[in-house]
């Protein structure tokens, strides 16, 4: 288990006691949420987000700016939001991964990670913690000072700019000795990083990214799907919790009287199947007569009966 506070004492040495504030590089703790990017190029930037458990209290689509990343200093580091490769991660004292995991669908969630042993998390955790220690030592003595705060460090991504004991860049972190960004094997939840394309900031679209919290253990049952990282082409930043998922009828049965309707629903939210025998002009699918509330909290196709004597029905499921 790792300890909560990383050791920094040697290197605050130079700041008065005021101005060491929570939830920055300077005095990070187990439980905050790190906001990583790249480029490839020679600079990297590290974000402490503050602790993870107001993103994981939001309430159902919340939307919560992530205000401490710099528009200022992503121009500054990677010129744009182009071509980025950017990750959250963190860790709990009970080696609890905070990592997040990108999509294939931009509107549709990532496959649940699993849960590793304690020895793989702990692993997991000990590559994460050089991330924060080079920030730090970066934001102490690294030569991007001008353009970083304690909260939010632009830093050297080459292994030559930290000595022996003060961490190492994100993207040395990062790959460890291989060649697969997963900090050198040890993540058992794979890559987590979600990549911008060269035309992102003209493309005026999104990335998203989704977070999950997991517990040291075996499969996905323990495993919180927090919410999901949203970046714009701009490069602001915006965390979605707790997402409503877009419910998606997959099949429907006739038999008899019966219908069956097979369907997918959500993690978070209310679902509500909805039917009617006529498409009235101007009346809203929202509007239509609800006919039961659908099983929701997984990712799994369940499947419901509507008993009726209408030749004609039309459903759809609505969300809230």
């Amino acid at each position: 288990m790792l300890n909560k506070k990383i050791g920094l004492i040697a290197l605050l040495a130079g700041f008065a006691a005021g101005e060491i504030m929570a939830d920055t590089v300077t005095n990070f703790a187990a439980g905050d949420v790190l906001l990583c990017l790249r480029n490839g190029q020679t600079k990297d930037m590290v974000v402490d987000l503050g602790q993870y458990t107001p993103l994981a209290s939001g309430t159902l689509n919340q939307r919560i700016p992530i205000t401490r990343l710099s528009a200022s200093q992503i121009a500054f580091a990677f010129g744009d939001a182009g071509s980025l490769n950017w990750s959250a991660i963190g860790w709990l004292g009970d080696n609890t991964l905070l990592v997040t995991r990108k999509r294939t669908d931009l509107n549709k969630q990532s496959l649940t990670p699993s849960s590793a042993n304690n020895a793989l998390q702990a692993a997991a955790a000990q590559s994460m913690s050089a991330v924060p220690t080079g920030a730090n030592y970066q934001f102490v003595s690294g030569p991007y000072v001008a353009n970083s705060t304690s909260s939010s460090v632009v830093e050297p991504e080459s292994a030559a700019n930290y000595p022996a004991q003060q961490g190492k860049s994100y993207k040395n972190a990062l790959f460890g000795s291989g060649s697969f960004p997963n900090f050198g094997g040890t993540l058992p939840s794979g890559d987590p990083e979600v990549a911008t394309a060269a035309d992102f900031a003209t493309a005026g679209t999104v990335v998203r990214s989704d977070f999950y919290q997991i517990p040291t253990g075996s499969g996905t049952a323990g495993v919180t799907y927090l919410g999901y990282f949203e970046m714009a082409s701009n490069g602001t930043l915006t965390f979605v919790a707790k997402p409503t998922t877009i419910p998606v009828i997959k099949s429907i049965s006739r038999a008899g009287n019966d219908s069956v309707i097979s369907y997918t629903a959500g993690l978070y939210g209310t679902y509500t199947l909805r039917g009617t025998n006529s498409l009235t002009s101007g009346v809203a699918a929202t509007n239509w007569p609800a006919i039961t509330t659908l099983t929701s909290g997984d990712n799994a196709i369940h499947s419901v009966t509507n008993t009726t004597t209408d030749n004609i029905r039309f459903y759809t499921i609505t969300a809230q």
